[in-house]
């Protein structure tokens, strides 16, 4: 029932204005006259909120309730309640004490109840008991007794937490969903952690610096690339100002709109600067100059100013090959039964008119003069020479065998022929390094077991190492660490090639790496100069290797067939010459391989010492020459 008009209302009031609660209502108001000092003791535990409830035991319908908000501090501790008599109420009241873990609306984890009289006049004191564990002192009470503690032995470890869906696993949940599971341990695939703003994405969640510079925000911050000053000034690595940008790789770099200026070197030695070593929006270095002289470093046959010669080159850096003259009205000479209807394994050029010829128990040599074509006595299967610029002839071949003439040897006397010891597998190519040009030259061989073999006439060759391979041919220019021989590795049926390299001394040699392997037999190499070089062999399988870096060529075919290549001629990047077993010469200018000498005979071996001076031979003692 309600309270009379005027009347003091039953209340609840903190024991510590009790005193003056008692002196409220108006004077002559019995009501204030009588109150119950409630004192609730908690102990084992301290709850976050304590609700005091107070019923009418006549009338149960008629109750109070008071929610009080326990201060932090070590358990045990006492609250106290004031209540007062109301009106419209028996003097009989029950009082019930519920604790709660953390907050009001926390678990309930203990009760205490007890009954009372307000019938007489003064402060009667009531005492309640709230009693519950918690044993690791987190504020949450052991889950027997209806706590929600997940572990009550661990204070760092609580009670249930909300569990977010985690999809990138990356430790924290979908920021923009709620959560998936209120629970002491989170399902597979959650976090106790929100705020992730790409769940796809194990790299991008909160508690992180911004990592990459991606137009993306790496850290959910709802910023964009913070730590890389995007839009900032800078200077790129050529001194040329700009803005900060992001790039391809997640990394902050300088973008220019200024052209620097670039300045150029001679690489090819031709006196001639075409190949960029730098370039700045600051000073360039003194000496070095600003223009290029030279569209083509990877050969001295080409510069500025440099004479227009039918050698399938643009010389003069026009634009054109072989403009203005009358290279297309030109075609190689060609030269049958020169000695005889023999094999030639090997040709080797000396000057610009003389040529030797070598085979098995042959040795000839060529000149332009009227005495024409001389024999020399030289047993032996010879599959490889090399001429010196004196005009020396040496040859490699069969059963490890070395030797060497001159032109103005006695032809009628036999060659005297030398073997390292160690090897005695067929030599298959041979090259003499002059240093300097007109001094004993060093020579290098190859054998077919991997045999590296130098010789210095008139000492005895030696083996300097031996590779795991097969090899074909050998070259180099000027120093051993020109040097370069190639060949392959036969595993059942299947062949892989092998190229090797040597140190500046020529001791050692250093497999080059294919990855993955390349298939085929290499038989042929020419190395231009220490920048440039190639190598050729079955399958009309030709690789450049320019300025330390592979790349394939198209296959070399005719008619829609692969030409097995048997030697290589390199002119420049990416112009070359090839000699086909199946006959015939054949050029790749950059985009093509054309016939510029068809042929049915085999043609085995190919020299030059210039682009105007190239020779070629093979059966049937055939001579090709390219003598514009």
């Amino acid at each position: 029932m309600g309270a009379p008009q005027n009347a003091c209302p039953m209340r609840l009031f903190l024991v510590a204005v009790l005193a003056s609660t008692l002196a409220g209502c108006s004077k002559g108001d019995e009501l204030k006259s009588a109150a119950l000092k409630v004192q609730v003791h908690y102990e084992g535990f301290r709850p976050g909120c304590v609700t005091l409830t107070v019923t009418d035991q006549a009338e149960v319908s008629q109750h109070v309730t008071k929610d009080v908000n326990v201060s932090a501090g070590a358990p045990p501790g006492t609250l106290s309640v004031a209540v007062f008599r109301q009106a419209g109420w028996s003097n009989d009241v029950k009082l019930l004490a519920q604790a709660h873990e953390q907050s009001c609306e926390g678990a309930r984890v203990a009760i205490a109840e007890a009954t009372a009289s307000l019938a007489k006049d003064g402060i009667t004191p009531v005492e309640l008991l709230l009693a519950a564990t918690d044993g690791d002192g987190d504020g949450y009470v052991v889950s027997s007794e209806g706590g929600t503690d997940c572990n009550d032995r661990d204070e760092t470890v609580g009670g249930p937490k909300p569990w977010y869906a985690d999809d990138d696993g990356d430790g924290y949940g979908n920021g923009l969903l709620p959560p998936r599971v209120v629970a002491c341990e989170g399902p597979a695939l959650t976090a106790s952690r929100t705020g992730d703003c790409n769940d796809r994405d194990p790299s991008v969640h909160p508690g992180q610096a911004e990592f990459r510079c991606d137009g993306k925000d790496d850290n959910c911050d709802d910023v964009k690339d913070e730590s890389f000053d995007v839009g900032g000034n800078c200077f790129n690595a050529s001194q040329c100002p700009g803005a900060n940008v992001c790039g391809n790789d997640g990394r902050v770099v300088c973008n220019s709109t200024v052209t620097p200026t670039a300045w150029y070197v001679d690489e090819d030695g031709d006196g001639k600067a075409g190949a960029v070593e730098g370039q700045t929006c600051g000073t360039v270095p003194s000496g070095k100059p600003t223009v290029s002289t030279d569209c083509d470093e990877s050969t001295v046959y080409v510069a500025n100013g440099l004479p227009e010669v039918c050698d399938r080159l643009d010389n003069n850096c026009v634009g054109g090959v072989d403009e203005g003259s009358t290279c297309a009205t030109l075609t190689w000479r060609e030269n049958l039964l020169v000695g005889g209807d023999v094999v030639w394994n090997a040709i080797a050029l000396h000057g610009t008119q003389g040529a030797w010829f070598a085979g098995n128990d042959l040795l000839n040599y060529a000149t332009a003069s009227p005495a024409g074509l001389k024999s020399f006595r030289c047993t032996g299967d010879w599959k490889a020479a090399w001429t010196s610029s004196t005009g020396r002839v040496y040859l490699a071949g069969a059963n490890g065998q070395l030797t060497t003439r001159a032109p103005t040897d006695p032809q009628g006397t036999d060659c005297a022929v030398v073997v390292a010891n160690g090897n005695t597998s067929t030599l298959y190519g041979i090259v003499g390094l002059e240093q300097p040009a007109g001094s004993e030259p060093v020579l290098y061989a190859v054998a077919s077991n991997g045999s590296i073999v130098r010789w210095r006439s008139p000492d005895a060759p030696t083996v300097v190492t031996q590779v795991p391979a097969n090899l074909r041919a050998i070259d180099g220019v000027g120093t051993p660490d020109t040097l370069m021989a190639a060949g392959f590795v036969t595993v059942g049926s299947q062949s892989t090639i092998r190229v090797f390299r040597s140190n500046a001394d020529g001791s050692a040699w250093q497999e080059e790496p294919f990855s993955p392997p390349i298939e085929g037999s290499l038989r042929a190499v020419d190395v231009v100069n220490s920048r440039l070089a190639f190598v050729a062999g079955d399958n009309g399988q030709v690789l450049q290797n320019y300025r330390g870096m592979w790349s394939a060529l198209p296959q070399a075919s005719s008619l829609g067939t692969r030409l097995n290549v048997l030697d290589v001629q390199g002119l420049a990047q990416g112009k070359v010459y090839v000699a086909a077993g199946q006959g015939g010469v054949y050029f790749y200018g950059g985009i093509t391989w054309d016939a510029v000498h068809p042929g049915l005979n085999a043609l085995r071996s190919l020299d030059s010492t210039s682009p105007t001076n190239i020779g070629v031979a093979g059966d049937h003692g055939t001579v090709v020459y390219w003598r514009p």
